[in-house]
């Protein structure tokens, strides 16, 4: 795994485990970007790798976290 690779708890969010990280964390995103993924229908998130602010990349795309405050809504808009 390489040093910023955030693809292991994707996978964990994409699997509907409980998410434990610390909120705005890199893993945080991470792993609530797999749960968007899976509750959308997309395919298994690899090469998740964080970017500037709200912004993440995964599977050669860039999302970014537009989710409700409470965090009872995550949403991710695709930019690129």
């Amino acid at each position: 795994m390489k040093k910023n690779d955030l693809t292991e708890y994707a996978l964990q969010g994409y699997s509907k485990k409980k998410n434990p990280f610390l909120y705005s964390s890199a893993a945080w995103y991470a792993h609530t970007l797999g749960e968007y993924f899976y509750t959308s229908g997309k395919t298994l998130p690899y090469e998740v790798r964080m970017s500037r602010g709200a912004t993440i990349h995964a599977n050669g795309m860039k999302f970014r976290y537009i989710g409700t405050s409470d965090c009872i809504i995550h949403i991710f808009e695709r930019i690129e």
